[in-house]
């Protein structure tokens, strides 16, 4: 069966900035007074503030929001992380049962 949709602020065709590390949407893009895109900034996160050397700036990514749903997976079921398991484990335990998951 299908999932009711969740109703969404945004429209497909809308324009905005979206965190790929939280998976969620930033805001609405912003326009500069000669009709470029504006870049947002993003915060620096703990990993490069301890990092040595000089900093890079980061960037929200921007796009249509249909677009940004589907590469980063903002709305719907999150995938599932298939467990890595060593080989020797793996050998073990596929000679005790021929499937598990």
């Amino acid at each position: 069966m299908d999932e009711p949709s969740v109703p969404t602020a945004y429209k497909d065709e809308d324009l905005v900035y979206v965190d790929p590390d939280t998976r969620t949407v930033v805001g609405l893009l912003e326009w500069s007074r000669a009709g470029n895109p504006k870049p947002k900034l993003m915060p620096e996160g703990e990993t490069e503030q301890k990092r040595k050397g000089p900093r890079r700036k980061r960037y929200y990514p921007w796009g249509t929001y249909k677009s940004m749903k589907r590469v980063y997976q903002l709305e719907g079921k999150l995938k599932k992380t298939e467990g890595n398991m060593p080989l020797d484990d793996a050998m073990q335990r596929a000679a005790k049962e021929a499937f598990w998951d």
